[in-house]
């Protein structure tokens, strides 16, 4: 059968056709990978950039988190804490310890552990404890002196714990914060 004019007009314009979309495709496909490798170094550039930032951001973080970590002794807590020793060991107190707590708790800035050797002479240690601290003018309040198992004397920023031998075995009260116990230390 003979084909027709309109027929083969448009099998030409097809095959003259179809070179020209290879060859837009192909330009395209030609500006799209410029466009992707300008993109992918711009995205390299801004994540450079962004990685610095946040690394001289941690540095400087650290810097301010290491000088926040080396908490100031305050001087007059650490006299009180002195007069308090020297109160417990003029009474006879044993195993004193001293457990600094600046920057570990809201709670206090120092804890002294100390023991009596009988219930009498536990309270006896803190009552001597909290009227030195009342000549010097710090108000102290006590807990416990009844029973004189275990008394505390709550001086603000320093909380004295006087124990008896058997309650301060059973409680490791310098264990709590992570200090040696005295029959750790004897071992």
């Amino acid at each position: 059968m003979p084909v027709k004019k309109t027929e083969k007009t448009t099998e030409k314009k097809a095959v003259k056709k179809a070179p020209a979309k290879k060859a837009v495709k192909a330009v395209k496909t030609v500006k799209t990978e410029k466009a992707e490798k300008v993109t992918k170094k711009e995205i390299k550039k801004t994540v450079k950039k962004t990685v610095k930032k946040i690394l001289k951001a941690q540095a400087k973080n650290e810097k301010l988190l290491k000088k926040a970590g080396k908490p100031k002794e305050n001087a007059e807590e650490k006299k009180l804490v002195d007069l308090i020793v020297k109160t417990l060991e003029n009474g006879k107190a044993d195993d004193v310890v001293v457990i600094n707590l600046t920057g570990k708790t809201a709670l206090a800035d120092y804890l002294v552990v100390a023991s009596g050797r009988a219930p009498r002479h536990v309270s006896a240690l803190a009552e001597q404890v909290q009227l030195r601290l009342k000549k010097t003018g710090v108000p102290a309040s006590l807990e416990g002196e009844d029973i004189g198992d275990w008394v505390i004397v709550d001086a603000g920023d320093v909380i004295v714990h006087v124990f008896h031998p058997e309650t301060r075995e059973k409680y490791c009260i310098e264990e709590i914060w992570g200090e040696e116990t005295p029959r750790h230390s004897e071992k």
